[in-house]
């Protein structure tokens, strides 16, 4: 299950990526401080109703509100991105992950 979720803090300073989340960290919205990763369908932990779910055209979605504002870029080419590039992503990042 894809999901978005922010850092909890932790005691003394910092802040950690929840206990529910398996592989999490991608694709860091500034403008709300929520990252992306994945919990395992069926998981028998607690893991919050309030945690938003994405499915693969929701999230690719979510990356292009954020590429309009905050760019993804081709590092190796200096350069931006393309929308059909940024869908690309999303969605081999999701396939890895079934």
């Amino acid at each position: 299950m894809i999901i978005e979720y922010k850092l909890h803090p932790i005691p003394k300073g910092g802040m950690k990526v929840p206990d529910f989340v398996t592989d999490g960290g991608y694709w860091h919205n500034p403008d709300d401080f929520t990252l992306i990763g994945t919990v395992p369908d069926g998981a028998e932990y607690y893991v919050p109703d309030t945690v938003t779910t994405y499915t693969l055209a929701e999230l690719q979605a979510r990356q292009l509100a954020i590429h309009a504002k905050y760019p993804m870029y081709n590092l190796e080419e200096d350069r931006v991105l393309t929308d059909d590039e940024v869908n690309q992503v999303v969605a081999d990042w999701v396939n890895e992950r079934e």
